[in-house]
């Protein structure tokens, strides 16, 4: 419950005050990529200490993830809106799974989500070059260091792990600045929502069918692993069945794609997300 209170009351705040606000949005929505979840992704790198185990499925998840882009990429290449719909196959690992998984499984279970999304920064790298090369809106090239300053904290964050012991508080510490995170990330999702009529059909249904290959294809591919043998952590099927990254509807006004498109994938896949959450928190 206080994740949801989190989550619906920054969207209320970020959506009241969206007409003062959006001419800061791009100021704003960089400001916390770099400084917010840079922090963030130091403190994930310091606090993981994950088995061999744990590495192995989050391999697999990396590799699943990235093929999916890809497919993502190659089926909506003729899509205006492609680049942006194959970002959505990364899933939302800090924003929304990382508060649940802790309600659900408790901070230290819930660490490997942020450690996941901040160490593994290269695959959104590979994104955010996917949605820059094909931007409708020319982005300068100073903006890079803020779009991939995530990357180089969560670097940073495992070589600190290396000479200086991580505090046993740090997990919860994490999860606290997750949360945080994802009550601002949720006001900055209120202020880039459109106005007017977003809902569309046409939207509606390309949003449909990229959610149909979010939840098939990197899920599949953790439940034949899991069938296999390799222990999957549980806070992972909270990402792998949760909605598309709030960062869509961010990046699709920063780069110039439809923010309808992007507003109805969200409305759609979050809708399907809480249908799906007993699910996610009962899987092995």
């Amino acid at each position: 419950m206080p994740v949801a209170i989190s989550l619906a009351g920054g969207f209320a705040v970020g959506f009241a005050l969206r007409a003062w606000l959006q001419r800061y949005f791009a100021v704003a929505f960089r400001t916390q990529l770099a400084l917010g979840i840079g922090s963030l992704a130091v403190l994930a790198g310091w606090a993981y200490q994950g088995g061999v185990s744990d590495v192995l499925a989050l391999g697999l998840l990396l590799a699943a993830q990235i093929a999916s882009v890809m497919l993502g990429a190659w089926m909506f290449r003729h899509r205006r809106e492609g680049p942006m719909l194959a970002f959505g196959m990364f899933g939302n690992p800090t924003m929304w799974s990382l508060p649940i998984a802790a309600a659900g499984f408790g901070a230290r279970a819930a660490v490997v989500l942020a450690a996941y999304d901040m160490l593994t920064q290269p695959r959104i790298a590979l994104g955010v070059r996917l949605l820059r090369r094909r931007a409708p809106i020319p982005q300068r090239a100073k903006t890079a260091l803020t779009d991939y300053a995530p990357m180089a904290g969560a670097v940073a964050g495992v070589v600190l792990g290396r000479f200086v012991e991580a505090p046993s508080s740090l997990p919860d510490v994490v999860t606290i600045a997750g949360t945080v995170l994802a009550a601002s990330s949720a006001a900055l999702l209120g202020v880039a929502w459109p106005g007017g009529r977003w809902l569309r059909r046409p939207e509606l249904g390309l949003a449909g069918k990229a959610l149909a290959l979010h939840l098939t294809f990197v899920p599949g591919v953790l439940l034949a692993a899991s069938l296999a043998g390799l222990a999957i952590p549980p806070a992972l099927w909270v990402l792998v069945l949760g909605p598309f990254p709030m960062a869509t509807l961010s990046f699709s006004r920063l780069y110039g794609f439809s923010a309808c498109q992007a507003a109805s994938g969200l409305a759609l896949s979050t809708t399907v997300a809480v249908a799906l959450l007993p699910l996610a928190l009962t899987l092995p």
